[in-house]
């Protein structure tokens, strides 16, 4: 048995199956079949030996189609004492009075992907039965609401959605139980190769519009909602964080779990064998997940000299990988929100 890398960042893909058809969809080539409780326990074991406190995401595909599975890992975490910081990533669709209750009395905390208003969020996001998906979230996040959930939003953005961000801000503040907005630059694995990332200057000029409509928002309405991006930068200047404290991969702690059980060092790195660290049976390969921890960091090369990193914490391998030099939309939203602090 090798000797496995102490892991912080474990994210289960549940299942690659989802209800969903996103245009810039990541997992869109996942395995779909679902994880096997077994397999998941297992996993969860691997991070949990260490002792030090990780994250568990739970995510797919869309993993409430496998509640039964959180429930087990859950309830197993909670039974072997694991330190682990419990997060669900879901498209809310599926959310039931009983799950909103599940969730709130296990304290696990609930990430949405909505990409703006519902006009916006459908033309990105659409229901395989043909619905609207912007409904089918709204009703999940109001049932949140009900049993005082509080959630974050998980917007994807495009050259399509730039310009109409604030959307998403006024999204927050309507739905009443949003405490935190975080932008996921596009990234171009999956179905993501099809699109275009925003353009610099409309990345720049939407999160500057999103920071200002949200200190208006909060003087009318008395409720403060974070940005991902700005309090990360907030914790790197104050010392609270470090250089590129986000990429659990370049420094050998994430591993993300496909359904058939392959470890892979991130989630948008799926199926490429480059970044595969072994299986849950076997464990992490500690050679292999060391290469590919020095790779990134050297693909890296241009953020670790950049004057402005000691501000900014770095860049996401994945949304330069395949790209010409770097993502100069993801410099420009932290050199934005950077303006803030």
């Amino acid at each position: 048995m090798k000797a496995d890398p102490a892991i912080r960042n474990l994210i289960l893909s549940l299942t690659g199956t989802c209800n969903y058809v996103c245009a810039y969809c990541y997992a869109a080539y996942h395995p779909e079949e679902r994880m096997p409780v077994h397999m998941a326990l297992k996993a969860v074991d691997m991070a949990g030996k260490s002792g030090q406190p990780f994250i568990l995401q739970f995510t797919g595909g869309e993993p409430l189609l496998a509640f039964s599975t959180i429930r087990a890992v859950t309830e197993h975490v909670e039974a072997n004492g694991y330190p682990a910081i419990i997060q669900l990533q879901t498209n809310a669709s599926l959310m039931t009075e009983e799950i909103a209750e599940y969730l709130k009395q296990h304290k696990i905390a609930v990430g949405v992907s909505l990409d703006g208003r519902p006009p916006v969020n459908d033309s990105l996001r659409k229901m395989k039965n043909g619905n609207s998906a912007s409904e089918a979230t709204i009703r999940g996040i109001r049932l949140l609401a009900a049993k005082k959930i509080p959630v974050g939003l998980t917007c994807v953005v495009t050259d399509s959605n730039v310009k109409t961000l604030p959307g998403i801000v006024q999204m927050a503040y309507y739905l009443g139980n949003v405490r935190q907005i975080g932008f996921d630059l596009l990234r171009c694995q999956g179905r993501g190769t099809t699109l275009h990332p925003a353009e610099p200057q409309d990345v720049a000029m939407a999160v500057e519009q999103c920071y200002v409509l949200a200190k208006q928002l909060e003087k009318a309405t008395g409720i403060h909602i974070r940005f991902s991006q700005l309090e990360k930068i907030r914790k790197i200047v104050s010392g609270k964080a470090c250089s590129f404290g986000q990429c659990y991969a370049m420094r050998g702690e994430e591993a993300y779990i496909t359904s058939d059980g392959k470890i892979y060092a991130c989630s948008s790195l799926v199926g490429d064998p480059a970044f595969l660290l072994g299986n849950v049976w076997d464990g992490m390969d500690p050679e292999k997940t060391k290469q590919v921890g020095r790779f990134i960091a050297g693909a890296m090369h241009d953020c670790k000299v950049c004057p402005r990193l000691s501000v900014c914490g770095g860049g996401c391998f994945t949304r330069w990988q395949g790209r010409d030099g770097k993502a100069e939309e993801e410099c420009a939203m932290q050199q934005t929100f950077a303006k803030f602090i």
